[in-house]
């Protein structure tokens, strides 16, 4: 093995575990999204979130940029619904600054 080819390996490695490691982040994020499933939180609220949960975040067939900026689009929605109780808007306050920084590596 060559050194051109030990490091186009080691490239390949490293956006591997990057991506591993941005996915598991990822899944994390839709575990705290998904506390937003609560009695004091109103219905549509609870269903759009776990749609942008679902039809974005998580869904891989999207490209990585995209799925998080969608997320951070439909969440900032939710954040500015007058219904919201205010410690969920806090809480999508959160999980917005975790999926800046997620976007900011992805970038």
């Amino acid at each position: 093995m060559n050194l051109k080819t030990a490091t186009q390996q080691a490239i390949i490695l490293r956006i591997t575990v990057l991506s591993m490691d941005i996915e598991t982040r990822l899944q994390q994020v839709a575990t705290v999204i998904n506390q937003i499933d609560d009695p004091k939180v109103p219905r549509n609220i609870r269903r759009q979130a776990k749609e942008a949960c679902e039809q974005w975040l998580l869904n891989k067939a999207k490209k990585l940029d995209v799925r998080i900026a969608m997320s951070q689009s439909k969440l900032e929605e939710l954040y500015e619904d007058p219904n919201i109780p205010p410690e969920f808007g806090t809480l999508i306050l959160m999980i917005n600054t975790e999926l800046e920084k997620i976007l900011t590596e992805v970038l």
